[in-house]
């Protein structure tokens, strides 16, 4: 008896090694590495780093932690660690780190924004209204820096694993090659275009809207509105 409870306690302690909790996961290769301090949400004194994944599975916008074992600091971070948000050695030992698993179903936190991706192809209109349909209504993606197109990718491609074209709001609204953003009813002052794009390929007016290639550099290129794409949805809330 007593050598069948010792075997459960080492499965236990064996999965525990693996998985913090329903929602992270033992990552050693960032374990005593420190990232910048704007990606750091809070640091508080957790009893253990179970209480530590606690606080990050309540938080929208923590997508890993970093726990000290000897002086019981716990880190929210806003980033996955990689080889861009890693800024050196922490000062001292004793880090884990453990990342939260990402649900491509879900709604996720960047820059101020929510996103959520939808692989099912529909045309622009109907992707619009897909987005305005959501729970917080929302709007298809409209990309305003380098950092938000690189993003798209990133959530499309390097984490979802579907690198398709991908509809932005923009529209060209007098066929002049000068596309608007739906939502801000601005021109797109920041653009990425594919070269020789915007072409208007089938004759002027046949491609008034826009995609970004996220599987090809997330360049963009100008479509018919009728062709169908998958869909990021954006929201401000």
């Amino acid at each position: 008896m007593k050598q069948t409870i010792f075997l459960v306690f080492v499965v236990i302690l064996a999965v525990r090694g693996v998985f913090i909790s329903d929602f992270l996961y033992r990552n050693p290769t960032y374990d005593n590495w420190a990232t910048g301090s704007t990606n750091i949400i809070s640091i508080l004194i957790s009893r253990s780093s179970t209480h530590c994944a606690s606080y990050c599975t309540r938080n929208d916008e923590c997508k890993s932690i970093m726990y000290n074992m000897n002086t019981h600091f716990c880190q929210l971070l806003s980033v996955h660690m990689d080889a861009v948000s890693v800024t050196g050695p922490q000062s001292y030992i004793g880090w884990i780190y453990y990342e939260r698993k990402f649900d491509c179903s879900k709604w996720h936190y960047r820059f101020g924004n929510w996103y959520l991706l939808d692989s099912n192809y529909r045309t622009f209109n109907d992707s619009r209204t897909f987005c305005a349909s959501l729970s917080p209504p929302s709007r298809v993606i409209e990309v305003h820096s380098q950092a938000e197109n690189e993003w798209l990718i990133e959530l499309s491609s390097t984490i979802c694993k579907v690198p398709y074209e991908y509809w932005l709001n923009g529209y060209d609204t007098d066929n002049s090659g000068t596309f608007t953003w739906i939502n801000g009813q601005t021109p797109s002052t920041y653009t990425y275009w594919n070269n020789g794009q915007p072409d208007d390929y089938y004759g002027i007016g046949s491609e008034k809207c826009i995609a970004s290639s996220t599987g090809y550099g997330g360049v963009w290129n100008d479509i018919p509105c009728t062709e169908t794409r998958p869909v990021v949805c954006k929201s401000n809330s």
